[in-house]
């Protein structure tokens, strides 16, 4: 049987407590003890981090993927310093009561563990500013949970909640909340009290409705509502005005309130597979947002004011039902990739000749009939353009688009190029075979 654990080093002279807890540990896990014995220095024992002071004592402890089935009883006596503690990737049930004297701890990860309740001594770590179970079988979070008044980060995502007790509203001082992934149908009205919270993960849950307290949280940048089954959103949404990413895809919303168009500072905007017939002008007012991604929705025309989005770098509109664009998606000259494929265009405005910094355009799978205009194929940034149906027709279409610009160049740009270029770029457009 292996031998005790000891502290062979002259600088650090471990204290005797901690060097008991390390002992109690290995026992646990005979794995640890393997890994301390097999190095001579205790200031370079793995997954201890000493505190600074030369006293031995231990200020962080990495027990993640230690094959731990039960923490001992002694990884309380660490409590006059102890302030991380690392229990992921093991497979505890539960925690002892004796870490409740851990009063100085201020993160707790414990990750893919087999926790199907919050251990109530979780709620007695009054210093705690982090604390993750995430990826346990918790079906519900303690009223006790209101307790942790100093917490500013809580991670309970991939789980197995089915609600949310309103004692959240208590954790004021949270800035981050992750509950995606769970089982979650509401939320509890007190959210609203959650002033500084800057990051709400709800993706992947069960929401069908959005209670307008939502509005409330206006410290908000960042908020995934993703792959849920929201119909409609509250009008509050438009108070959100710090929002920078917002992620509304894969929901069955019909209708998207005019208010949105208050969150001017958004960057990045997503939308697709939802059952949108429209969108709003308003969202016009978007003109810091980079990205937006409209596809497989139902949308059968864009209002002009799109093209108000002067920044927006990528958009996504494919599978619709868009018989036209409007003009004004010209004024895009900051966007680099376009997807207009897979609706029902019959025509394509002049006017997306003016997109200098367009790399990729997909127009394929549109009208039989969809007429292109010639100048399309001598957009300077131009590499992709999309609208023949098999490859051999689109690599001949790009080998005619390369024609096109060489003769443009060849010529100086003069107007013998600029009739070359266009010959080529005629015939590029006539020969192109969409899908049908």
């Amino acid at each position: 049987m292996p031998g005790p654990l000891q502290d062979p080093s002259a600088e650090l002279m471990v204290d005797a407590e901690a060097l008991s807890v390390l002992q109690a540990l290995a026992a646990a896990a005979p794995a640890l003890g393997d890994e301390w014995r097999a190095v001579s220095d205790s200031r370079a024992w793995k997954r201890v981090k000493w505190e600074e002071d030369g006293s031995g004592r231990v200020s962080e402890l990495f027990l993640s993927e230690a094959g731990l089935l039960d923490l001992p009883e002694s990884v309380g006596q660490l409590g006059p310093t102890l302030r991380k503690l690392w229990l992921s990737q093991n497979a505890l049930r539960a925690l002892p009561a004796s870490l409740a004297a851990l009063q100085q701890l201020k993160v707790l990860i414990a990750a893919g563990n087999i926790f199907k309740e919050l251990p109530p001594v979780v709620c007695q770590l009054a210093a705690l500013e982090q604390l993750t179970f995430s990826l346990n079988p918790l079906r519900e979070l303690p009223p006790a949970i209101s307790a942790l008044g100093r917490l500013e980060w809580l991670d309970v995502s991939e789980c197995q909640l089915a609600s949310i007790p309103p004692e959240i509203g208590a954790l004021t001082g949270l800035q981050r909340l992750d509950l995606h992934s769970n089982k979650l149908r509401s939320l509890p009205p007190s959210l609203s009290a959650l002033s500084r919270l800057d990051h709400l993960s709800l993706h992947s849950n069960e929401l069908e409705v959005l209670l307008p307290e939502i509005g409330a949280c206006t410290a908000l940048t960042w908020l995934s509502l993703n792959a849920n089954r929201l119909r409609v959103l509250p009008p509050s949404m438009g108070a959100l005005t710090g929002m920078v990413r917002l992620s509304l895809h894969i929901n069955q919303l019909e209708h998207l309130p005019p208010e949105l168009g208050n969150l001017t500072q958004l960057e990045a905007l997503s939308l697709h597979s939802n059952a949108l017939p429209s969108i709003p002008s308003e969202l016009g007012k978007l003109t810091q947002c980079v990205r937006l991604s409209l596809y497989q929705n139902r949308l059968e025309s864009l209002p002009p004011e799109i093209g108000r989005l002067t920044a927006l770098q990528e958009l996504w509109l494919y599978s619709n039902r868009l018989t036209s664009v409007p003009p004004e998606l010209g004024r895009l000259t900051a966007l680099k990739r376009l997807w207009l494929d897979r609706n029902r265009l019959e025509t394509v405005p002049a006017e997306l000749a003016s997109l200098t910094n367009l790399q990729e355009l997909y127009l394929d799978q549109n009208s039989p009939s969809l007429q292109l205009p010639p100048d399309l194929a001598l957009l300077p940034a131009l590499r992709k353009m999309y609208v023949a149906s098999t490859p051999a027709q689109q690599e001949a279409l790009q080998q005619q688009q390369a024609a096109a610009q060489a003769a443009l160049r060849g010529a100086g740009g003069g107007p013998a190029g600029g009739a070359a270029a266009a010959q080529v770029a005629a015939n590029l457009i006539r020969h192109s075979v969409p899908f049908s």
